[in-house]
Protein backbone atom coordinates (compact mmCIF):
# COMPACT_ATOMS: atom_id res chain seq x y z
CA UNK A 1 0.00 0.00 0.00
CA UNK A 2 1.45 3.33 -1.06
CA UNK A 3 1.47 6.15 1.47
CA UNK A 4 1.80 9.71 0.24
CA UNK A 5 1.05 13.26 1.26
CA UNK A 6 -1.39 15.45 -0.62
CA UNK A 7 -0.16 18.97 -1.30
CA UNK A 8 -3.35 20.93 -2.04
CA UNK A 9 -4.06 24.52 -2.80
CA UNK A 10 -5.72 26.36 0.07
CA UNK A 11 -9.26 25.89 -1.24
CA UNK A 12 -9.08 22.09 -1.49
CA UNK A 13 -6.62 20.96 1.16
CA UNK A 14 -9.25 19.89 3.67
CA UNK A 15 -11.46 16.91 4.36
CA UNK A 16 -13.15 18.22 7.50
CA UNK A 17 -16.81 19.09 7.84
CA UNK A 18 -19.38 20.12 10.42
CA UNK A 19 -19.48 16.44 11.46
CA UNK A 20 -16.08 16.99 13.13
CA UNK A 21 -17.61 19.48 15.56
CA UNK A 22 -20.53 17.19 16.36
CA UNK A 23 -18.44 14.03 16.71
CA UNK A 24 -15.64 15.31 18.94
CA UNK A 25 -17.58 17.73 21.15
CA UNK A 26 -18.14 14.77 23.53
CA UNK A 27 -20.78 16.46 25.64
CA UNK A 28 -21.42 13.34 27.75
CA UNK A 29 -19.51 12.80 31.04
CA UNK A 30 -18.32 9.34 32.08
CA UNK A 31 -16.24 8.40 35.11
CA UNK A 32 -16.04 6.45 38.36
CA UNK A 33 -18.81 4.11 39.46
CA UNK A 34 -19.94 6.56 42.16
CA UNK A 35 -19.90 9.45 39.69
CA UNK A 36 -21.99 7.47 37.21
CA UNK A 37 -24.38 6.12 39.84
CA UNK A 38 -25.32 9.69 40.78
CA UNK A 39 -25.80 10.83 37.18
CA UNK A 40 -22.53 12.80 37.18
CA UNK A 41 -24.03 15.50 39.44
CA UNK A 42 -20.80 16.36 41.26
CA UNK A 43 -20.16 20.02 40.47
CA UNK A 44 -20.77 21.07 44.09
CA UNK A 45 -19.80 17.85 45.86
CA UNK A 46 -16.19 17.10 44.97
CA UNK A 47 -14.37 14.33 46.78
CA UNK A 48 -14.45 12.07 43.72
CA UNK A 49 -11.67 11.64 41.17
CA UNK A 50 -14.03 12.02 38.20
CA UNK A 51 -15.57 15.11 39.78
CA UNK A 52 -12.19 16.78 39.19
CA UNK A 53 -12.86 16.58 35.44
CA UNK A 54 -15.98 18.78 35.76
CA UNK A 55 -14.96 21.05 38.66
CA UNK A 56 -11.25 21.44 39.55
CA UNK A 57 -12.11 22.51 43.10
CA UNK A 58 -13.22 18.92 43.76
CA UNK A 59 -9.68 17.81 44.65
CA UNK A 60 -9.53 20.12 47.67
CA UNK A 61 -12.56 18.36 49.23
CA UNK A 62 -10.51 15.16 49.72
CA UNK A 63 -9.25 14.47 53.25
CA UNK A 64 -6.77 11.67 52.42
CA UNK A 65 -4.51 10.76 49.53
CA UNK A 66 -6.41 8.50 47.18
CA UNK A 67 -5.86 6.39 44.08
CA UNK A 68 -8.59 4.84 41.96
CA UNK A 69 -9.30 2.90 38.78
CA UNK A 70 -12.59 2.22 36.99
CA UNK A 71 -13.55 -0.43 34.44
CA UNK A 72 -16.86 -1.23 32.83
CA UNK A 73 -18.91 -3.42 30.54
CA UNK A 74 -21.37 -2.07 27.95
CA UNK A 75 -24.23 -3.98 26.36
CA UNK A 76 -25.37 -2.07 23.27
CA UNK A 77 -28.49 -2.19 21.12
CA UNK A 78 -28.68 0.08 18.09
CA UNK A 79 -31.82 0.67 16.05
CA UNK A 80 -31.44 2.46 12.73
CA UNK A 81 -34.26 3.91 10.68
CA UNK A 82 -33.73 4.50 6.96
CA UNK A 83 -36.89 5.80 5.28
CA UNK A 84 -39.08 3.84 7.70
CA UNK A 85 -37.08 0.59 7.41
CA UNK A 86 -35.86 -0.47 10.86
CA UNK A 87 -32.71 -2.48 11.55
CA UNK A 88 -31.35 -3.70 14.91
CA UNK A 89 -27.76 -4.52 15.87
CA UNK A 90 -26.46 -5.83 19.22
CA UNK A 91 -22.90 -5.72 20.54
CA UNK A 92 -20.96 -5.76 23.81
CA UNK A 93 -17.57 -4.49 24.94
CA UNK A 94 -15.35 -3.92 27.95
CA UNK A 95 -14.45 -0.32 28.76
CA UNK A 96 -11.70 1.61 30.52
CA UNK A 97 -13.35 4.56 32.24
CA UNK A 98 -10.95 6.27 34.61
CA UNK A 99 -7.58 6.24 36.36
CA UNK A 100 -6.27 8.83 38.81
CA UNK A 101 -4.90 9.93 42.14
CA UNK A 102 -4.95 12.88 44.52
CA UNK A 103 -2.38 14.08 47.08
CA UNK A 104 -3.56 16.23 50.01
CA UNK A 105 -1.42 18.52 52.18
CA UNK A 106 -2.86 20.26 55.26
CA UNK A 107 -1.41 23.22 57.12
CA UNK A 108 -3.61 24.53 59.89
CA UNK A 109 -6.78 25.97 58.40
CA UNK A 110 -5.36 25.72 54.88
CA UNK A 111 -5.29 22.68 52.63
CA UNK A 112 -3.63 22.10 49.26
CA UNK A 113 -4.13 19.27 46.83
CA UNK A 114 -2.51 17.98 43.66
CA UNK A 115 -4.27 15.49 41.43
CA UNK A 116 -4.10 13.69 38.13
CA UNK A 117 -7.10 12.08 36.50
CA UNK A 118 -7.41 10.27 33.19
CA UNK A 119 -11.01 10.27 32.02
CA UNK A 120 -12.55 8.46 29.08
CA UNK A 121 -14.78 11.37 28.10
CA UNK A 122 -16.48 9.53 25.26
CA UNK A 123 -16.26 6.18 23.48
CA UNK A 124 -16.89 6.04 19.74
CA UNK A 125 -17.03 2.24 19.60
CA UNK A 126 -19.99 1.23 17.46
CA UNK A 127 -20.68 -1.60 15.03
CA UNK A 128 -24.04 -1.62 13.28
CA UNK A 129 -25.82 -2.60 10.07
CA UNK A 130 -28.95 -1.15 8.53
CA UNK A 131 -30.81 -1.36 5.25
CA UNK A 132 -33.81 0.04 3.45
CA UNK A 133 -35.26 1.26 0.18
CA UNK A 134 -34.44 4.70 -1.15
CA UNK A 135 -35.68 6.76 -4.09
CA UNK A 136 -32.16 8.27 -4.28
CA UNK A 137 -29.16 6.25 -5.37
CA UNK A 138 -25.49 6.75 -4.66
CA UNK A 139 -25.21 7.94 -8.27
CA UNK A 140 -26.22 11.33 -6.79
CA UNK A 141 -23.01 11.31 -4.76
CA UNK A 142 -20.78 10.79 -7.79
CA UNK A 143 -22.79 13.20 -9.97
CA UNK A 144 -22.43 15.93 -7.33
CA UNK A 145 -18.63 15.73 -7.33
CA UNK A 146 -18.34 15.21 -11.11
CA UNK A 147 -20.29 18.34 -12.02
CA UNK A 148 -17.92 20.68 -13.87
CA UNK A 149 -14.94 18.29 -13.90
CA UNK A 150 -13.47 17.83 -17.43
CA UNK A 151 -14.02 14.23 -18.48
CA UNK A 152 -10.52 14.12 -20.00
CA UNK A 153 -9.18 14.36 -16.44
CA UNK A 154 -11.05 11.17 -15.51
CA UNK A 155 -9.56 8.97 -18.24
CA UNK A 156 -6.73 6.49 -17.79
CA UNK A 157 -4.26 6.76 -20.66
CA UNK A 158 -1.85 4.06 -21.80
CA UNK A 159 1.03 5.31 -19.68
CA UNK A 160 -1.13 5.69 -16.56
CA UNK A 161 -2.73 3.48 -13.90
CA UNK A 162 -5.79 3.78 -11.69
CA UNK A 163 -3.45 4.58 -8.82
CA UNK A 164 -1.46 7.26 -10.66
CA UNK A 165 -4.55 9.14 -11.92
CA UNK A 166 -6.33 8.97 -8.54
CA UNK A 167 -3.16 10.21 -6.90
CA UNK A 168 -2.65 13.00 -9.45
CA UNK A 169 -6.21 14.24 -9.05
CA UNK A 170 -5.83 14.33 -5.29
CA UNK A 171 -2.53 16.17 -5.40
CA UNK A 172 -3.71 18.77 -7.91
CA UNK A 173 -7.50 19.07 -7.58
CA UNK A 174 -8.57 17.40 -4.36
CA UNK A 175 -11.06 14.98 -2.85
CA UNK A 176 -14.00 15.93 -5.11
CA UNK A 177 -12.22 15.07 -8.35
CA UNK A 178 -11.19 11.74 -6.87
CA UNK A 179 -14.85 10.88 -6.25
CA UNK A 180 -15.72 11.85 -9.82
CA UNK A 181 -12.91 9.59 -11.03
CA UNK A 182 -14.19 6.60 -9.04
CA UNK A 183 -17.74 7.05 -10.35
CA UNK A 184 -16.58 7.51 -13.92
CA UNK A 185 -14.19 4.55 -13.98
CA UNK A 186 -16.80 2.37 -12.27
CA UNK A 187 -19.34 3.32 -15.00
CA UNK A 188 -21.74 4.72 -12.41
CA UNK A 189 -21.74 7.96 -14.42
CA UNK A 190 -21.01 8.90 -18.03
CA UNK A 191 -20.26 12.23 -19.66
CA UNK A 192 -23.08 13.61 -21.81
CA UNK A 193 -22.60 13.62 -25.55
CA UNK A 194 -21.06 16.87 -26.76
CA UNK A 195 -20.03 17.92 -23.26
CA UNK A 196 -16.83 17.17 -21.45
CA UNK A 197 -17.88 18.40 -17.99
CA UNK A 198 -21.54 17.41 -17.62
CA UNK A 199 -22.57 13.93 -16.57
CA UNK A 200 -25.51 11.57 -16.45
CA UNK A 201 -26.18 8.44 -14.43
CA UNK A 202 -25.91 4.91 -15.83
CA UNK A 203 -28.41 3.77 -13.19
CA UNK A 204 -32.14 3.56 -13.90
CA UNK A 205 -34.46 3.10 -10.92
CA UNK A 206 -37.60 4.10 -9.08
CA UNK A 207 -36.24 2.75 -5.83
CA UNK A 208 -33.03 0.98 -4.86
CA UNK A 209 -32.08 -1.30 -1.98
CA UNK A 210 -29.27 -0.01 0.24
CA UNK A 211 -27.31 -2.01 2.83
CA UNK A 212 -24.87 -0.12 5.07
CA UNK A 213 -22.37 -1.49 7.58
CA UNK A 214 -20.48 0.94 9.82
CA UNK A 215 -17.71 -0.03 12.24
CA UNK A 216 -16.32 2.67 14.52
CA UNK A 217 -13.62 2.52 17.17
CA UNK A 218 -11.94 5.18 19.22
CA UNK A 219 -12.03 7.26 22.37
CA UNK A 220 -11.74 10.81 23.64
CA UNK A 221 -9.40 10.79 26.64
CA UNK A 222 -8.85 13.80 28.87
CA UNK A 223 -5.77 14.01 31.11
CA UNK A 224 -6.31 16.55 33.90
CA UNK A 225 -3.38 17.91 35.90
CA UNK A 226 -4.96 19.61 38.90
CA UNK A 227 -4.08 21.89 41.77
CA UNK A 228 -6.60 22.84 44.44
CA UNK A 229 -6.77 24.61 47.77
CA UNK A 230 -9.15 25.52 50.55
CA UNK A 231 -9.31 27.83 53.53
CA UNK A 232 -11.18 27.22 56.75
CA UNK A 233 -13.10 24.35 55.12
CA UNK A 234 -15.59 26.77 53.54
CA UNK A 235 -14.10 28.00 50.26
CA UNK A 236 -12.50 25.56 47.81
CA UNK A 237 -10.73 26.56 44.60
CA UNK A 238 -9.05 24.62 41.81
CA UNK A 239 -7.43 24.76 38.38
CA UNK A 240 -7.09 22.05 35.71
CA UNK A 241 -4.72 21.90 32.78
CA UNK A 242 -6.35 19.39 30.43
CA UNK A 243 -4.62 17.48 27.66
CA UNK A 244 -6.94 15.81 25.16
CA UNK A 245 -6.35 12.74 23.00
CA UNK A 246 -8.88 11.76 20.36
CA UNK A 247 -8.69 8.83 17.98
CA UNK A 248 -11.57 7.93 15.68
CA UNK A 249 -11.66 5.23 13.01
CA UNK A 250 -14.56 4.30 10.76
CA UNK A 251 -15.02 1.58 8.17
CA UNK A 252 -18.09 2.11 6.02
CA UNK A 253 -19.42 -0.45 3.54
CA UNK A 254 -22.22 0.70 1.27
CA UNK A 255 -23.93 -1.83 -1.00
CA UNK A 256 -26.70 -0.87 -3.44
CA UNK A 257 -28.80 -3.02 -5.78
CA UNK A 258 -32.37 -3.48 -7.08
CA UNK A 259 -32.30 -1.18 -10.12
CA UNK A 260 -34.79 -1.33 -12.98
CA UNK A 261 -34.42 -4.18 -15.48
CA UNK A 262 -33.15 -1.80 -18.16
CA UNK A 263 -30.49 -0.24 -15.92
CA UNK A 264 -26.88 -0.49 -17.04
CA UNK A 265 -25.78 -0.46 -13.41
CA UNK A 266 -26.72 -3.66 -11.56
CA UNK A 267 -24.92 -3.19 -8.23
CA UNK A 268 -22.52 -0.80 -6.48
CA UNK A 269 -20.24 -1.61 -3.56
CA UNK A 270 -18.48 1.48 -2.13
CA UNK A 271 -16.03 0.93 0.74
CA UNK A 272 -14.27 3.63 2.75
CA UNK A 273 -11.87 3.81 5.68
CA UNK A 274 -11.41 7.02 7.64
CA UNK A 275 -9.11 7.86 10.55
CA UNK A 276 -8.82 11.06 12.56
CA UNK A 277 -6.28 11.69 15.34
CA UNK A 278 -6.37 14.82 17.45
CA UNK A 279 -4.39 16.27 20.33
CA UNK A 280 -5.27 19.41 22.19
CA UNK A 281 -5.49 21.53 25.30
CA UNK A 282 -8.05 23.23 27.54
CA UNK A 283 -8.09 24.67 31.03
CA UNK A 284 -10.68 24.78 33.79
CA UNK A 285 -11.36 27.02 36.78
CA UNK A 286 -13.64 25.97 39.61
CA UNK A 287 -14.88 26.77 43.08
CA UNK A 288 -17.04 25.17 45.75
CA UNK A 289 -18.55 27.11 48.64
CA UNK A 290 -19.88 25.45 51.79
CA UNK A 291 -22.63 27.18 53.76
CA UNK A 292 -23.45 24.80 56.60
CA UNK A 293 -25.07 21.80 54.89
CA UNK A 294 -25.52 23.58 51.59
CA UNK A 295 -22.92 23.68 48.81
CA UNK A 296 -22.62 25.68 45.60
CA UNK A 297 -20.20 24.73 42.82
CA UNK A 298 -19.11 26.82 39.84
CA UNK A 299 -16.85 25.74 37.00
CA UNK A 300 -15.70 27.05 33.65
CA UNK A 301 -13.94 25.05 30.94
CA UNK A 302 -12.25 27.04 28.21
CA UNK A 303 -12.64 26.21 24.53
CA UNK A 304 -10.55 23.18 23.60
CA UNK A 305 -7.94 23.74 20.91
CA UNK A 306 -7.24 20.55 18.95
CA UNK A 307 -4.86 19.78 16.09
CA UNK A 308 -6.06 16.97 13.81
CA UNK A 309 -4.52 14.77 11.16
CA UNK A 310 -6.79 12.70 8.89
CA UNK A 311 -6.47 9.97 6.32
CA UNK A 312 -8.80 7.86 4.22
CA UNK A 313 -8.89 4.98 1.71
CA UNK A 314 -11.56 4.09 -0.86
CA UNK A 315 -12.51 1.27 -3.22
CA UNK A 316 -15.45 0.90 -5.61
CA UNK A 317 -16.83 -2.31 -7.12
CA UNK A 318 -19.62 -2.23 -9.71
CA UNK A 319 -21.56 -4.68 -11.83
CA UNK A 320 -22.54 -3.26 -15.22
CA UNK A 321 -24.81 -4.78 -17.89
CA UNK A 322 -23.44 -4.39 -21.40
CA UNK A 323 -24.58 -6.30 -24.51
CA UNK A 324 -26.61 -8.68 -22.34
CA UNK A 325 -23.53 -9.53 -20.30
CA UNK A 326 -22.59 -8.54 -16.74
CA UNK A 327 -19.13 -7.06 -16.32
CA UNK A 328 -17.56 -6.27 -12.98
CA UNK A 329 -15.23 -3.36 -12.35
CA UNK A 330 -12.94 -3.06 -9.36
CA UNK A 331 -11.57 0.44 -8.83
CA UNK A 332 -8.93 0.16 -6.13
CA UNK A 333 -6.44 3.07 -6.09
CA UNK A 334 -4.36 1.30 -3.37
CA UNK A 335 -3.75 4.72 -1.90
CA UNK A 336 -3.97 6.27 1.56
CA UNK A 337 -4.89 9.94 1.38
CA UNK A 338 -3.17 11.87 4.17
CA UNK A 339 -4.53 15.38 4.56
CA UNK A 340 -3.07 18.60 5.86
CA UNK A 341 -3.15 19.10 9.61
CA UNK A 342 -5.85 21.50 10.74
CA UNK A 343 -6.96 23.13 13.98
CA UNK A 344 -10.40 22.95 15.54
CA UNK A 345 -11.75 24.92 18.48
CA UNK A 346 -14.41 23.10 20.49
CA UNK A 347 -16.97 24.98 22.58
CA UNK A 348 -16.47 26.23 26.12
CA UNK A 349 -18.63 25.03 29.02
CA UNK A 350 -20.05 26.71 32.12
CA UNK A 351 -21.38 24.69 35.04
CA UNK A 352 -23.27 25.44 38.22
CA UNK A 353 -24.21 22.89 40.85
CA UNK A 354 -26.17 22.80 44.09
CA UNK A 355 -26.20 20.13 46.78
CA UNK A 356 -27.51 19.57 50.26
CA UNK A 357 -25.87 17.24 52.79
CA UNK A 358 -28.18 15.50 55.28
CA UNK A 359 -25.62 15.25 58.09
CA UNK A 360 -24.03 11.81 57.70
CA UNK A 361 -27.13 10.16 56.25
CA UNK A 362 -26.98 11.22 52.63
CA UNK A 363 -27.13 13.99 50.07
CA UNK A 364 -28.88 15.30 46.97
CA UNK A 365 -27.18 17.15 44.13
CA UNK A 366 -28.17 19.01 40.96
CA UNK A 367 -25.95 20.23 38.08
CA UNK A 368 -26.84 22.54 35.21
CA UNK A 369 -24.32 22.90 32.37
CA UNK A 370 -24.28 25.16 29.31
CA UNK A 371 -22.11 24.32 26.29
CA UNK A 372 -21.50 27.33 24.06
CA UNK A 373 -21.41 25.97 20.52
CA UNK A 374 -21.38 29.51 19.12
CA UNK A 375 -17.68 29.74 20.01
CA UNK A 376 -16.77 26.51 18.19
CA UNK A 377 -14.94 27.14 14.94
CA UNK A 378 -12.11 26.30 12.56
CA UNK A 379 -9.81 29.20 13.51
CA UNK A 380 -8.24 30.07 10.15
CA UNK A 381 -9.68 33.36 8.93
CA UNK A 382 -7.55 33.40 5.77
CA UNK A 383 -9.01 30.15 4.44
CA UNK A 384 -12.19 30.46 2.38
CA UNK A 385 -13.10 26.79 2.82
CA UNK A 386 -12.82 26.94 6.60
CA UNK A 387 -14.69 30.23 6.70
CA UNK A 388 -17.51 28.54 4.78
CA UNK A 389 -17.59 25.77 7.39
CA UNK A 390 -17.66 28.37 10.15
CA UNK A 391 -20.69 29.92 8.48
CA UNK A 392 -22.40 26.50 8.46
CA UNK A 393 -21.56 26.04 12.15
CA UNK A 394 -23.12 29.40 12.99
CA UNK A 395 -26.31 28.52 11.12
CA UNK A 396 -26.74 24.78 11.71
CA UNK A 397 -25.66 24.38 15.34
CA UNK A 398 -27.50 25.68 18.35
CA UNK A 399 -25.76 28.72 19.91
CA UNK A 400 -25.93 26.96 23.28
CA UNK A 401 -26.88 23.54 24.57
CA UNK A 402 -27.90 22.55 28.07
CA UNK A 403 -27.54 19.45 30.21
CA UNK A 404 -29.08 18.55 33.56
CA UNK A 405 -27.75 15.99 36.03
CA UNK A 406 -29.41 14.93 39.28
CA UNK A 407 -28.07 12.54 41.90
CA UNK A 408 -28.69 11.29 45.40
CA UNK A 409 -26.95 9.11 47.97
CA UNK A 410 -28.19 7.45 51.18
CA UNK A 411 -25.75 5.93 53.66
CA UNK A 412 -26.46 2.82 55.72
CA UNK A 413 -23.54 2.13 58.08
CA UNK A 414 -20.54 1.55 55.80
CA UNK A 415 -22.66 1.14 52.65
CA UNK A 416 -24.17 3.73 50.30
CA UNK A 417 -27.17 3.50 47.99
CA UNK A 418 -27.14 5.85 44.99
CA UNK A 419 -29.43 6.98 42.21
CA UNK A 420 -29.06 9.44 39.33
CA UNK A 421 -30.62 10.96 36.23
CA UNK A 422 -29.04 12.84 33.31
CA UNK A 423 -30.16 14.56 30.13
CA UNK A 424 -27.71 15.99 27.58
CA UNK A 425 -28.92 17.99 24.59
CA UNK A 426 -26.93 17.61 21.37
CA UNK A 427 -25.42 20.49 19.37
CA UNK A 428 -27.78 20.23 16.39
CA UNK A 429 -30.97 22.27 16.01
CA UNK A 430 -33.01 19.08 16.35
CA UNK A 431 -35.01 18.50 19.52
CA UNK A 432 -34.66 14.71 19.38
CA UNK A 433 -30.84 14.65 19.31
CA UNK A 434 -29.92 13.92 22.92
CA UNK A 435 -28.41 11.55 25.47
CA UNK A 436 -30.46 10.69 28.55
CA UNK A 437 -30.81 7.98 31.15
CA UNK A 438 -30.88 6.94 34.79
CA UNK A 439 -28.46 5.15 37.09
CA UNK A 440 -28.27 3.10 40.28
CA UNK A 441 -25.32 2.18 42.44
CA UNK A 442 -23.88 0.82 45.65
CA UNK A 443 -20.68 1.61 47.49
CA UNK A 444 -18.94 -0.26 50.29
CA UNK A 445 -16.49 1.61 52.54
CA UNK A 446 -13.78 -0.74 53.82
CA UNK A 447 -11.93 1.89 55.80
CA UNK A 448 -8.70 2.42 53.88
CA UNK A 449 -10.32 1.42 50.59
CA UNK A 450 -13.68 1.52 48.84
CA UNK A 451 -15.47 -0.57 46.23
CA UNK A 452 -18.22 0.99 44.11
CA UNK A 453 -20.47 -0.51 41.47
CA UNK A 454 -23.12 1.12 39.31
CA UNK A 455 -25.68 0.33 36.66
CA UNK A 456 -26.47 2.90 33.97
CA UNK A 457 -29.32 2.73 31.47
CA UNK A 458 -28.54 5.23 28.73
CA UNK A 459 -30.24 6.09 25.45
CA UNK A 460 -28.95 8.36 22.72
CA UNK A 461 -30.68 9.51 19.56
CA UNK A 462 -29.00 11.13 16.58
CA UNK A 463 -29.79 11.82 12.95
CA UNK A 464 -27.17 11.48 10.23
CA UNK A 465 -26.79 11.80 6.45
CA UNK A 466 -25.79 8.78 4.41
CA UNK A 467 -23.16 11.06 2.83
CA UNK A 468 -22.41 14.76 3.38
CA UNK A 469 -22.91 15.58 -0.33
CA UNK A 470 -25.10 14.22 -3.11
CA UNK A 471 -26.75 11.29 -1.34
CA UNK A 472 -27.83 13.20 1.77
CA UNK A 473 -30.75 10.98 2.81
CA UNK A 474 -31.24 11.12 6.59
CA UNK A 475 -31.15 8.05 8.79
CA UNK A 476 -31.55 7.93 12.54
CA UNK A 477 -29.58 6.03 15.17
CA UNK A 478 -31.32 5.13 18.42
CA UNK A 479 -28.76 3.56 20.75
CA UNK A 480 -29.55 1.92 24.09
CA UNK A 481 -26.67 1.06 26.44
CA UNK A 482 -26.79 -0.93 29.65
CA UNK A 483 -23.58 -0.30 31.57
CA UNK A 484 -22.05 -2.07 34.52
CA UNK A 485 -19.23 -0.01 36.06
CA UNK A 486 -16.91 -0.93 38.93
CA UNK A 487 -14.33 1.19 40.74
CA UNK A 488 -11.68 0.41 43.34
CA UNK A 489 -10.20 3.25 45.41
CA UNK A 490 -7.71 3.13 48.25
CA UNK A 491 -6.09 5.66 50.55
CA UNK A 492 -2.33 5.92 50.84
Amino acid sequence: MLLFFFIFSISISHSQSIDDIIRVSSYYNDGTARFNAMGGAFASLGGDLSAISINPASSSIFIYNEFGITLGYDDNTIENNLNGYLSNTKSAEGTFNQLGGVWVFSNGKSKFSFAYNLQNVYSYNDDFNFSGKNSNSIDKYFLYYADGVPSDDLLIYSDETTQSVYRYLGENYGFGDQQAFLGYQGYVINSLDGSNNTYTSNATYNQVNQDINIERIGNHYKHSANIGGSYNNHVFLGVNLNFHEIEFQERKKFYEYGYSDNSNIQSINFNEYYQSIGNGFSFQLGSIIKIRNFRIGLSYQSPTWLDFTEENEQTLDTSVKSNNQIKTYNIDPKTVNIYDKYRLRLPSKSLIGFSYIFAKRGLISLDYEITKYNNAMFPDNDDNYLNELNYIIDNELSPTSQSIRLGGEYRIKNGSLRVGYFNYKGPENLIANKISGFSLGYGLDLGASRIDISYVSQTSYFTNNLYPKGLTTLYSTDKSINKIIASYHFNF
